[in-house]
């Protein structure tokens, strides 16, 4: 069974004292009868707000929006994996499986839960097309460009593992292929603008790329993770600063300067519990925060005002 928390993030003064636990359980969903893989947030136009959730047996959508009082709204069976991950654009959900489903596509303008597509292959109206039948994570910029992690394919073709570019805006129900980058396999990322931060997890390095003409990415520096296993990659508000996690026991967030992308710099490293055999999973920052999900430690909370003291 795996419970959907709600969480407060009570931080203002007592954030720098770690023996002092801020974060108040407003509600709990527990409805489910597998283990749950992802969650992500949307809010309606009208202000609902809604917990999209990644479960081995499909994807569930539950209202929120009385946190005490969290209500599923509908359930969409897939194919069972261990690995699920879901991000937004406009009304629309879409949603990575490596169970060889393809893509998922949900217009969460019907709450109902019945108008939802499975793509798999994506068309270029001035080039190639590409097909992936599996990937393991996906980003969503806010420009409407979809950001396919780790893809593969079981229909005879041969995906970049890399990142798939797929622009969402022009048909939200047909992603169209813009591009791919194609150096290394990709666990896991994020983009903002013209600029991609990828954890290229086998190699243990976090790549920047310029993504401004997705047909031809460059990269711009690289630099390796304390555990040399990078997992993700998040960005500071002011673009300086990048964050890190290492998925291994005992791995460390990192701080890195990347005002220099010729010379990246570690600035600081901070694990949330040394010693505990914790595994970092994925780092967010939230302006002057940094929100990480650990394997046991649950969430931690980290102020990075000053990234090269994280406290």
């Amino acid at each position: 069974m795996i419970r959907l928390l709600l969480i407060s993030l009570l931080l203002p003064f007592s954030i720098f004292s770690q023996s002092s636990y801020n974060l108040s359980l407003l509600g709990t969903y527990d409805n489910y009868n597998t283990e749950g893989n992802d969650i992500w947030g949307w809010v309606a136009p009208d202000g609902s707000e809604y917990a999209l959730v990644g479960l081995n047996d499909g994807f569930s959508v539950v209202n929120v929006t009385n946190p005490s009082n969290p209500t599923e709204e509908f359930f969409i069976n897939d194919l069972n994996s261990t690995w699920r991950d879901v991000k937004t654009f406009g009304n629309y959900a879409y949603v990575t499986t490596e169970a060889d489903a393809g893509l998922l596509i949900v217009d969460l303008s019907d709450m109902t839960g019945n108008t939802y597509y499975h793509r798999t292959v994506f068309n270029s109206p001035n080039g190639p097309s590409t097909e992936f039948t599996a990937a393991h994570n996906i980003y969503m910029d806010e420009n409407g460009v979809a950001y396919i992690f780790g893809a593969s394919s079981n229909a005879g073709g041969s995906p970049s593992d890399g990142v798939i570019f797929l622009d969402v805006v022009t048909d939200p129900i047909n992603p169209i292929f813009l591009g791919e980058w194609s150096d290394f396999y990709v666990h896991d990322g994020m983009a903002r603008g013209d600029t991609m931060y990828v954890g290229c997890i086998y190699e243990g390095d976090m790549y920047v790329v310029d993504v401004s003409d997705k047909t031809n990415p460059q990269n711009l520096g690289n630099v390796t993770t304390p555990s040399a296993f990078t997992h993700n990659a998040w960005v500071s508000d002011n673009g300086d600063f990048v964050f890190t996690t290492d998925e291994q026991s005992d791995a460390y967030i990192g701080s890195y300067d990347i005002s220099d992308l010729n010379n990246i710099q570690e600035v600081d490293r901070i694990q949330s519990n040394p010693g505990s055999n914790s595994i970092p999973h994925n780092t967010h920052v939230d302006g002057n925060f940094i929100i990480t999900s650990y394997y046991r430690d649950g969430t931690v909370v980290h102020d990075i005002t000053n990234p090269n003291n994280l406290i």
